[in-house]
């Protein structure tokens, strides 16, 4: 990995949680899961997925 990888495990990390708090207010208003709140959620899952790939990268860089 680059040697940005902490900052965009962060990235990752912080639009993985805008897309869950976008999910969770989509549940709110609408009530129902419908295919945008789906879609939403595994945004968020690959972004979270993403992030702790980046993170786990960094923990092996520094066993080096």
């Amino acid at each position: 990995m680059q040697q940005g990888s902490r900052a965009s495990g962060f990235l990752f990390l912080a639009l993985g949680t805008m897309f869950v708090f976008f999910a969770i207010r989509r549940l709110e208003t609408s009530g129902e899961w419908d295919a945008l709140l789906i879609l939403l959620v595994a945004f968020a899952a690959f972004d979270y997925m993403m992030a702790f790939k980046h993170f786990g990268a960094v923990a092996r860089q520094k066993q080096k």
